[in-house]
């Protein structure tokens, strides 16, 4: 039996599919089309604006594609700070002269350059650094719980003496590896039935 023929003796009758399947391919493709498309018009109405952006926001891209991760956390970090170091030639623009001799001055100066793709900088600094802080942060914490607890249990010894530290067999419970043991009856009544 083929695969193809395999595949329409799984599908249920009357030509349906599961839900969701060939839907989300469809969304994926279809939101990436409307943003082109979105991105493409907003282009050709302020296009000076948009040859700003288009050279300012290099190092967004590259952050994109370098990134492999499904949610593009470089690509978020890099781009909120790179949009920072963009954002204000873009004003620069739109409040003196909203044109392409403008533009080209912007991105012809050297200094707005270094502005732009310094901020980026400071987003792939977050995008390294974040993580190791977060990790030195929560160390920081469970060491504190840990010094917290360990001065509860002095509290306790102290108080109740050191029998609290005991197992709790004393008490009349059981041990839990008692249970797991068989007794001796026991295993030599199993031998004598089986």
């Amino acid at each position: 039996m083929s695969d193809k023929a395999k595949a329409k003796a799984k599908a249920p009758a009357g030509g349906a599919r599961r839900p969701g399947v060939k839907d989300k391919q469809q969304s994926r493709g279809g939101w990436k089309l409307l943003m082109l498309v979105t991105v493409l018009g907003l282009g050709l109405a302020v296009l000076p604006t948009m040859v700003v952006a288009a050279v300012g926001m290099l190092p967004t891209l590259v952050a994109y594609i370098v990134d492999g991760r499904r949610e593009k956390y470089a690509a978020f970090s890099v781009g909120c700070m790179n949009f920072c170091g963009v954002l204000p030639f873009m004003l620069q623009l739109w409040t003196q002269e909203h044109s392409f001799t403008m533009a080209w001055r912007i991105v012809g100066d050297p200094v707005s350059w270094l502005v732009m793709y310094a901020a980026a900088s400071v987003g792939w600094v977050i995008y390294y650094a974040a993580p190791h802080v977060v990790a030195a942060y929560l160390r920081f914490q469970l060491d504190r719980r840990i010094n917290k607890l360990r001065e509860y249990q002095k509290e306790l010894v102290t108080e109740w003496g050191d029998s609290i530290t005991r197992s709790a067999t004393a008490e009349g419970t059981t041990e839990p590896a008692a249970l797991a043991k068989p007794e001796p009856e026991d295993a030599e009544g199993e031998q004598a039935k089986g």
